[in-house]
């Protein structure tokens, strides 16, 4: 049986991983409904303002066995896994994610305020 302490760590970890999987869905849904060319530039501008923040996309695709080399290539639920990914193992590539979903209508309102954003 857990102690206080421990079943304190395993609620936070717990709510970490529920906010990483609430994005991967808000994501993942939010790509669906656009159309073809939207969700390309999506994908292009992550994975723009990722380099702009010194970080590769494409190198954590392979860690989640996506094998796409192309945006075309990558489905909403495939961006949905790498963005739960992010946030929970690269978590200082969440603002160019950030910056990503603030520039598409379907994202407004449907993504938690900036500090559950941000928190690791």
């Amino acid at each position: 049986m857990l102690d206080e302490k421990h079943r304190g760590e395993l609620s936070g970890s717990d709510r970490c991983s529920d906010d990483a999987d609430h994005l991967k869905s808000v994501v993942r849904d939010g790509l669906i409904s656009m159309n073809f060319d939207a969700r390309i530039e999506f994908i292009r501008e992550l994975e723009a303002e990722m380099r702009r923040s010194h970080l590769s996309m494409r190198a954590y695709l392979i860690p989640l066995g996506i094998s796409a080399s192309t945006p075309e290539e990558l489905t909403p639920t495939e961006v949905g896994h790498l963005i739960r990914f992010l946030k929970l193992i690269v978590p200082c590539a969440m603002p160019a994610v950030e910056r990503t979903t603030a520039r598409f209508d379907v994202f407004d309102g449907k993504i938690r305020n900036a500090s559950d954003f941000l928190a690791a």
